[in-house]
């Protein structure tokens, strides 16, 4: 927590009073804000107050309470993407946790709305409509996440890391192998006479292959072992495998967050209470009880995140895609467990929490998507 110095607090004092506070009665005033904790100090009248209005206004719920300032500028938003089971729950409870937001599909424009302030694509761009449905997903055409019910925003943290994946995996492609080389050799010749050579060198290499796995079944059946290996040792040829490295899928990207959280004030400590909710809940399946009697749940929520500077998107770092929240971690102290002094209905709220949030992008990239900025 940041100190607050007897000076300030003095010049403080005579400011609540519209300077007309005598030094005693100021230097008594300055007294009783220092035996109070920052959290106590009223938030208009604290020293940081100037830090902590939200220019944007861009989320139901951020952090901290000065994001939107010149100070910080650089934020991430998180939107929920409710699964259209779950809608109804999904936006009761948000609004009564307070990270709500209202609106959707409006059928006369054609456009999708939120009571949410939504961020532009770039200084002089428009608006980014968010809840989209990916392209690269096959419920592109009929998706089961399009309503947003919820935002929270949060500072940048100091690093973050996009990393691109793919497989490529060796094989052993064998006959097959063979077959798709003699065929591209027989089809790259030149001539009549030349195609036909390469393709008997072709068929001439199947034709051993074929009576060395007779020979071998039939020894290796009447229980001489590992027949193969003998011919290759006696012999000094080895079979070739074909060994081939082919391209086989492109791996999901993986995006993790830690967040420090320590409270300026008691609304930065209820706000930080609903982030941590806000993610958990969102992260968790709803039980299927009036159809299925619990046997199956209705899936979690989505998430639509964004890099921004200010009212735009950050157009230097990488888009992400629609996302699910795989792992949700939250630290309650840093070595050494503290609440803060005072206490209200809810009990004291720990001094220190870090959050780290662990997501999975739910679509593939492609040279498409790398094209638009992902």
């Amino acid at each position: 927590m940041a100190s607050i110095k007897l000076g300030q607090l003095m010049s403080l004092a005579n400011r609540f009073s519209g300077n007309a506070l005598s030094n005693q009665q100021a230097k008594a005033a300055a007294s009783n804000l220092l035996k109070q904790s920052p959290l106590e100090i009223p938030d208009a009248k604290a020293p940081t107050s100037h830090m902590k209005a939200n220019t944007l206004s861009f989320a139901p719920i951020q952090f901290p309470s000065d994001l939107g300032n010149d100070e910080q500028g650089h934020f991430m938003i998180f939107y929920s993407i409710s699964n259209k089971h779950s809608t109804l729950s999904d936006r009761s409870f948000m609004r009564e946790l307070g990270a709500g937001v209202s609106g959707g599909f409006d059928f006369d424009t054609g456009e999708t709305s939120y009571s949410v302030s939504t961020l532009k694509s770039s200084r002089d761009g428009d608006r980014v409509q968010i809840g989209k449905t990916p392209k690269n997903s096959i419920t592109a055409k009929k998706p089961t996440h399009t309503q947003v019910t919820g935002a929270v925003a949060l500072y940048m943290p100091p690093s973050i890391k996009a990393e691109y994946s793919v497989n490529n995996g060796p094989t052993d492609t064998g006959l097959g192998g063979l077959a798709v080389k003699t065929f591209a050799e027989t089809t790259s010749a030149s001539g009549t006479e030349a195609q036909t050579q390469a393709f008997l060198k072709g068929v001439g290499g199947f034709a051993l292959q074929a009576a060395k796995n007779l020979g071998v079944g039939i020894a290796e059946a009447a229980g001489l072992g590992d027949v193969s290996g003998a011919i290759s040792k006696v012999t000094g040829f080895a079979e070739n495998p074909f060994t081939e490295v082919v391209f086989e899928k492109v791996n999901n990207r993986d995006f993790s967050y830690t967040f420090n959280l320590q409270a300026r004030s008691q609304k930065e400590v209820q706000d930080i209470n609903k982030i941590i909710t806000f993610f958990k809940y969102h992260m968790m399946p709803e039980m299927e009880n009036d159809v299925s009697g619990g046997r199956y749940f209705k899936v979690p929520s989505e998430f639509e995140i964004h890099y921004a500077y200010n009212d735009q998107i950050n157009n230097y770092l990488n888009k992400i895609s629609r996302c699910v929240l795989t792992n949700t971690s939250v630290s309650y102290g840093d070595g050494d467990f503290t609440t803060f002094r005072q206490f209200d209905p809810d009990g004291a709220a720990p001094v220190n929490i870090k959050m780290t949030l662990a997501f999975t992008e739910t679509e593939i990239m492609t040279k498409e998507r790398i094209m638009e900025g992902y």
